[in-house]
């Protein structure tokens, strides 16, 4: 039989900065609302992608990994570590900064390599 993609498989990784609080004293509450504009944002604009809709199809069982970055400079080595694996992601901009990155709904292994060096939020 062929591989059957299960929602359970898929996994959307979000990518924060740390120096929103920090540093930069924003309110966990507003940093939370980066992370759900970003993630909601990735999945509109990759809203006809298989395994995206399979993500939402069983969204009671969604699996989201926030990891964590100090600084914007981190967040662009991530995003460039994302481009070169050719993983899709969107990056959110809130204010002028780039604030957080949400990738489209992988299977767990897909993008575990270009995320393995980031810490969890």
């Amino acid at each position: 039989f062929p591989f059957q993609m299960s929602s359970s498989n898929l996994v959307m990784y979000i990518i924060l900065r740390r120096d929103l609080i920090s540093a930069l004293n924003w309110p966990v509450g507003a940093v939370a609302t980066q992370a759900a504009h970003a993630a909601t944002a990735a999945l509109w604009t990759f809203r006809e992608d298989a395994e995206t809709v399979k993500y939402m199809e069983d969204m009671d069982n969604m699996h989201k990994v926030t990891l964590g970055v100090d600084s914007e400079a981190e967040l662009d080595a991530a995003r460039e570590k994302l481009e070169k694996k050719n993983l899709l992601h969107r990056v959110w901009v809130e204010d002028g900064m780039r604030v957080a990155i949400a990738l489209k709904p992988y299977p767990k292994n897909t993008a575990k390599d270009a995320t393995r060096q980031l810490k969890l939020f």
